[in-house]
């Protein structure tokens, strides 16, 4: 498959992940003012300052179509590995991850170490390859990718490689960045320099709903995913945009609150704020 990214590309960005996971390690100083802002606003208050995208994701739809607990989920492309991580904890499935960067397996095995989960459970192999093919082709209950297939020409291969490591009536779940409407225009002015990177032409739904065939898998949902969220978009090491980026992500949770509010459980999925494109399906 031919990728829009180079290895030592994803290297960089897992090392730099991989600095923040050692930071997190370091013990937390819980302020007396962070405690009482904590306490004062509820638990409720709190979650609705989380991610618009990220509560229809973990409370409305994986519930609805996740495997039972001790189902095997693997995640393409999976550093840092905190979201198979999270899957673990909150549904008990068995997380596995695929990974070709020496940098990301390191992070990820590192994360999932910390939580107590076999770290030899992520699988430094190229997903092309015919070893991986030949090795896990009709493996795992549930396989997941976040951020993956766009950055390949030829997306449609690309997901059905995703089935092929699927089993028969197991949950596929992709989702992919929506840069175009506003999205595109804050990406120019962020950090430009990834836009060549990404397959903009599947960031429609239309265009996004054909990569995957009807007559492998089912679709449960392939829809824009999310309302609007700054936490899309990132600068460049040393950018005089840091500081500009750094206050948007600040307002954010200020915004989720309001989306909660003002939108409900409906959210407002369009293409030309929503952050994401998600589909789930059954392969047949």
């Amino acid at each position: 498959m031919q990728s829009l990214t180079r290895r030592e590309h994803w290297d960089s960005v897992h090392a730099a992940e991989g600095l923040g996971f050692a930071s997190s390690l370091e013990p937390a100083k819980d302020h007396w003012l962070r405690r009482n802002v904590k306490r004062l606003l509820g638990s409720r208050f709190r979650e609705y300052m989380t991610n618009y995208d990220d509560h229809q994701l973990w409370k409305v739809m994986y519930p609805r179509h996740i495997p039972g607990r001790g189902a095997e989920v693997v995640e393409i492309g999976s550093a840092p590995g905190e979201h198979l991580v999270r899957l673990s904890e909150t549904f008990g499935l068995v997380p596995y991850g695929i990974e070709y960067s020496a940098s990301g397996i390191v992070v990820n095995r590192a994360v999932f170490a910390a939580r107590g989960l076999d770290p030899r459970n992520v699988i430094d192999i190229d997903f092309f390859s015919e070893a991986c093919l030949e090795s896990y082709r009709g493996r795992f209950d549930m396989v997941v990718s976040r951020g993956f297939i766009e950055h390949f020409e030829h997306a449609a291969g690309v997901v059905d490689r995703h089935l092929e490591l699927l089993k028969p009536g197991g949950l596929l779940v992709v989702t992919i960045p929506n840069l175009r409407g506003i999205n595109l225009s804050l990406t120019r002015l962020f950090h430009r320099e990834l836009i060549p990177m990404h397959n903009l032409d599947i960031m429609s739904k239309a265009a996004f709903s054909r990569l995957f065939d009807p007559a492998k898998v089912r679709a449960l949902t392939c829809a824009y995913f999310g309302t609007f969220n700054f936490y899309l978009f990132n600068v460049e090491r040393g950018s005089r945009l840091t500081a500009l980026l750094a206050a948007c992500m600040k307002v954010q949770p200020v915004l989720n609150v309001l989306f909660r509010l003002c939108l409900g459980s409906g959210g407002a999925e369009n293409r030309f704020t929503s952050p994401q494109l998600i589909f789930a399906g059954i392969k047949r």
